[in-house]
């Protein structure tokens, strides 16, 4: 499970919902395609356990970040997409990259 930090700050709230690893790098998926299925996760994302992958994305959903939607019914399958919400986190991925791109070899 996540760490949780403080509430009196924004930057702790905010690391309360996208502050792991996991958490950002589906972000970056669904930011790369505009939707994912559950084994695309697991297929872009090698070492993140299912367990760990359907807790993420529940926490993800429950925060509003990113929704999902059935795309098949037997059996119930669903498929991930950003919300408004989670677009607007767009700024800080493409910070992270391009800091990456420049300090991270």
């Amino acid at each position: 499970m996540a760490r949780k930090y403080s509430l009196e700050c924004p930057v702790a709230r905010t690391l309360n919902i996208i502050g792991d690893r996991w958490a950002i790098l589906i972000l970056r998926d669904l930011f790369l395609h505009k939707t994912r299925r559950f084994q695309d996760f697991e297929t872009t994302l090698p070492g993140l356990t299912p367990s760990v992958l359907s807790a993420r994305l529940k926490e993800l959903e429950s925060n509003s970040v990113i929704s999902s939607r059935n795309y098949a019914d037997h059996p119930p399958r669903l498929e991930y997409f950003l919300t408004p919400k989670g677009r607007e986190l767009g700024p800080i991925l493409r910070a992270l990259r391009k800091w990456g791109e420049k300090y991270v070899l």
